[in-house]
């Protein structure tokens, strides 16, 4: 039978990560915000920010292999238990005024380890309940609604930390993470080929091999990999160290949620184009591309600009380009993975892309103590330019994107 791309288990999935998001959204909010009250150092804001990354960039291979062989439904329902308990406990610490900048990393550090396994167990069971005609489409709804989520919470992220409080909200986050694991009983995992496999070190190093072999064999796999390390480690910094840079310029924390709040309008609106429009492979190709392309220039202008209004027009600007690039690609990525290991090769893609992220989190923030951070942002941002046009207009990038969509 056809299978439909609204169908009960895309639900569930949909309104638990919903109601995840919200939490998660609200404590990253209150908790970047705590410390950067408490400390006034971007470097230890680069930090914080890095931790679940390096746990990504490390174990991200290692953990998909684990996944593979496990049943997804519990793995994902445990993780989301102890998620929640988790931030329960950081919750109560907050409330009795015990909470510190080492207490914060340590909870950053164990919520790393349980998301290393979360998500390529999400990515991989989106991809067994998501029809594969409508990929795109199926991946657009679901990031759109995560997209709609953060554009309204980001957009009163400063009056929720002053109306609500720090121990509230972390509160909230426990909550939200045992609401997400409860419906995530009801969803209908599909078995792996290798689920049931014991996990022992040589089927992990064997996992390990073939996903390798896998990367190298594919000519834009062989390309993507790298690039996504170097275009992560010159790009991705700036989006973590957002709110000081903000500070920087003379911004309050409400127009802070605000600039943010305008980037998450931009992923909205084009994933919700994406998902309604079907295109065909060529055009969708000139749109990753072009779109990859444009967002570099866009949040160069950005980081120049000194008014509140024109930065809201570029990086709105560079976040509808930005997005329309990853959608696109990642969809072409997801339908590409075999079966058999797919999420021990997308924890290395993984752990390229994130380890990148960790190190620019961490060298931007250091130089932010240093040097003004919008001239750290946007040399780094300049000298992405031509590793991203090189990426993008590649021939193999060409034919992995026009060959896997549908």
């Amino acid at each position: 039978m056809h299978k439909k791309l609204w169908n009960k288990d895309f639900i569930l999935l949909l309104q638990g990560n919903a109601v995840s998001t919200i939490g998660d959204l609200m404590y990253s909010v209150a908790i970047v915000y705590w410390v950067y009250q408490q400390t006034g150092s971007s470097a230890l804001m680069g930090i914080m920010s890095s931790i679940s990354m390096f746990v990504t960039m490390f174990l991200s291979p290692i953990c998909g292999s684990i996944v593979d062989k496990c049943n997804r439904k519990w793995l994902i329902v445990g993780i989301d238990i102890m998620q929640g308990v988790l931030m329960l406990g950081v919750g109560i610490l907050a409330w009795q005024n015990a909470l510190n900048v080492p207490i914060v990393l340590f909870a950053a550090l164990l919520a790393a380890f349980g998301s290393v396994f979360y998500s390529p167990a999400v990515s991989t069971l989106m991809l067994d309940i998501i029809p594969r005609s409508d990929m795109v489409r199926g991946q657009s709804i679901h990031s759109g609604i995560s997209s709609l989520i953060n554009l309204v919470g980001t957009a009163f992220s400063g009056a929720m930390v002053a109306f609500l409080g720090v121990p509230l909200i972390v509160v909230i986050n426990g909550l939200s993470n045992l609401y997400s694991a409860l419906t995530e009983v009801f969803v209908h995992v599909p078995r792996t080929l290798q689920q049931g496999t014991q996990v022992t070190v040589g089927s992990i190093l064997q996992d390990t091999k073939s996903a390798v072999k896998t990367i190298f064999s594919d000519g834009c796999l062989r390309l993507f990999v790298p690039c996504a390390l170097l275009l992560n480690l010159l790009c991705a910094g700036p989006m973590m160290l957002m709110l000081p840079f903000c500070v920087e310029k003379g911004f309050s924390i409400d127009m802070y949620g605000y600039l943010t709040a305008v980037t998450t309008a931009a992923s909205l609106l084009c994933v919700l184009v994406l998902g309604i429009v079907k295109l065909s492979p060529k055009v969708r190709f000139w749109i990753m591309a072009v779109g990859f392309s444009l967002s570099v220039v866009f949040y160069a202008i950005t980081y120049f600009s000194t008014q509140f209004i024109p930065m809201c027009v570029t990086i709105f600007l560079a976040g509808l380009a930005n997005s329309a690039g990853n959608t696109i690609f990642s969809a072409s990525l997801m339908l590409a993975l075999p079966e058999k290991n797919r999420s021990a090769i997308l924890g290395f893609v993984q752990s390229a892309s994130v380890g990148g992220a960790a190190l620019s989190s961490v060298i931007y923030g250091f130089l932010g103590d240093m040097v003004p951070l919008y001239l750290v942002f946007a040399a780094g941002n300049i000298l992405s330019f031509l590793p991203m046009m090189f990426l993008c207009f590649h021939k193999q990038t060409k034919a992995f994107v026009m060959e896997h969509h549908e």
